[in-house]
């Protein structure tokens, strides 16, 4: 049997890939669900995975696995025209 090594970039990158897949579930499942205690809980078990896949990408961030460049202040004004509400 052949043996597989997995690094901690790795690990972090499939495990951030994974919750964001759950995020996305529970985004869709959410504004369906009728029931009021169902909606609850889809809520509350979102909010549980967004936290821990922005504690996962924070690691990586620390580690240098996930770097993240700030945003030129054109882009940034471009983003707020972009998404703002009339």
């Amino acid at each position: 049997m052949a043996t597989i090594n997995v690094n901690v970039k790795d690990s972090l990158m499939d495990v951030l890939m994974q919750e964001k897949d759950i995020l996305k579930v529970y985004a869709s499942f959410l504004p369906e669900a009728a029931c009021p205690e169902l909606r609850t809980i889809l809520q509350k078990n979102m909010d549980t995975i967004a936290k821990q896949q922005f504690t996962v990408f924070e690691t990586m961030n620390s580690k240098g696995f996930y770097e993240v460049k700030p945003a030129q202040v054109p882009a940034i004004d471009q983003a707020k025209q972009k998404f703002a509400t009339n």
